[in-house]
């Protein structure tokens, strides 16, 4: 009995030995540092030279919402940063929370390194941020933690601007010929159709580079470019839709050129060459999402905009009758350019000019250079010639004639010039067969054809 009454008069020591050392762990390990227990509106309010932007903070409404549990990064700016704010956007509700919002990211996100980078505010807008830089603001405190995010203070205010897309619909300096054109740009749902296929220039995660041409320079252009867009039916509306939409589809692009760096040609997203003369820049206007530069003139040489078409054999659209049990996509190597290549072969089909079809859209009236790489590589051991056509608007066109296909010849094989007097909007061409139905004469392959635009 004694002894077991020292056993429990041990562990109850032991017990409370371990008790007071945990509580001695807990008291050392315990957060004691005040700014934790402090929301991000409160440390605000106790930086006196961030009292405007507190103040600004409850008139929009956002000083509520940082004061509560989610988490936010804030760059507030200083008092003097604040002292030429425009009166009007504290006097109009929705631009004073457009421009705090402007200062507040729903993202905790620490300040560090000097990686740029795209931060998404809670007015939908993104800054760049790098480094210790936002926008143009230098952040002089960094990462001030609080309860619920971090305070940065930063030397300059950082506007909440237009993106690109907001300055062609509101801003009174966006040309009016330009600015007509891109708004009329709508198909019958009325989506417009230029931010749908070309650039969403509403995007405010992404950044351009938008060329703006004055009145002057827009109808230059246009005109310009009127003759590659002449329809047979006479429609001179369509004409001047087709070469406008020409023209806009190269005048942005999806890197940002700022004006100490923007370089003497850059490309287009469509591969054309732009040349940039700095006294042809009449403004410069920055965005949420990039730049605007307003052009008097931005000439580009239709060598520079027409590209090739390459037209891949196997990407085949239709064909005269349903063959595909004896069409073969073939996976070779050309010894002339030292690459993998993908073409397609039709054999014992049986049918006199039988042809795979393919669609091609957009294609301007002028002259046409045309070239192929048809491989016949001793086809079901044959090793006689047989020739095709490339027909251009129908299967059995005249404007190129047929053109014999020579036994293991892996090199590109020019085929002829044509005309298109009309702008196409969809250009339909056609690998065609010879006229008979012997298997061995009347096969078709092609790995690419390519037509090169003569200017």
């Amino acid at each position: 009995m004694k002894q077991y009454l020292y056993k429990a008069g041990m562990m109850v020591g032991l017990a409370c030995t371990i008790l007071q050392g945990c509580n001695k762990w807990k008291d050392h390990t315990a957060i004691t540092d005040p700014e934790l227990n402090k929301n991000l509106l409160q440390q605000i309010e106790e930086v006196p030279e961030l009292s405007r932007f507190a103040d600004l903070l409850v008139k929009s409404g956002y000083g509520q919402l940082i004061a509560g549990s989610k988490n936010y990064t804030v760059f507030a700016p200083v008092n003097a940063a604040l002292a030429s704010l425009d009166p009007s956007i504290e006097a109009d509700t929705a631009r004073l929370r457009l421009f705090v919002g402007n200062h507040i990211s729903n993202q905790l996100f620490k300040v560090t390194g000097n990686e740029p980078l795209r931060l998404l505010m809670i007015n939908n807008k993104y800054n760049n941020l790098q480094g210790h830089t936002i926008e143009e603001a230098s952040i002089t405190v960094a990462n001030r933690y609080g309860k619920n995010g971090y305070l940065n203070i930063i030397d300059k205010v950082v506007p909440a601007l237009s993106n690109a897309w907001e300055f062609v619909n509101k801003d009174p300096q966006m040309p009016a010929r330009q600015k007509a054109f891109l708004l009329s740009q709508k198909d019958s749902t009325g989506t417009n159709t230029y931010l749908a296929t070309i650039a969403d220039l509403r995007d405010e995660k992404k950044q351009y580079t938008f060329f703006v041409l004055a009145d002057t320079a827009w109808d230059a252009e246009l005109n310009n470019f009127k003759p590659f867009f002449v329809l047979e039916s006479g429609n001179t509306d369509s004409t001047l839709d087709a070469a406008g939409r020409a023209v806009a589809r190269d005048l942005v692009l999806d890197t940002v050129y700022r004006p100490a760096f923007i370089p003497d040609t850059v490309l287009s997203r469509y591969n054309t060459k732009l040349g940039i003369a700095k006294n042809d820049i009449a403004q410069t206007i920055k965005l949420s999402n990039g730049i605007v530069y307003i052009m008097r003139r931005l000439p580009v040489l239709p060598k520079h905009k027409f590209q090739p078409y390459v037209i891949q054999g196997e990407d085949y659209q239709f064909y005269r009758v349903d063959r595909r049990n004896v069409t073969y996509l073939r996976d070779k190597f050309n010894p002339v350019t030292g690459r993998d290549m993908r073409d397609v072969l039709v054999w014992d089909h049986n049918v006199a000019q039988f042809y795979l079809g393919y669609h091609l859209p957009n294609v301007p009236a002028m002259k046409y250079k045309a070239y192929w790489v048809a491989l016949h590589d001793n086809i079901n051991s044959n090793t006689g010639s047989f020739k095709q056509l490339l027909g251009i608007g129908t299967f059995n066109s005249s404007r190129l004639a047929y053109t014999t296909v020579n036994p293991n010849n892996f090199n590109e094989v020019y085929l002829g010039e044509f005309t298109l007097p009309y702008y196409n909007a969809m250009l339909n061409l056609y690998l065609t067969a010879d006229n008979n139905t012997n298997d061995d004469a009347n096969k078709i392959t092609v790995d690419y054809i390519r037509l090169e635009p003569v200017l």
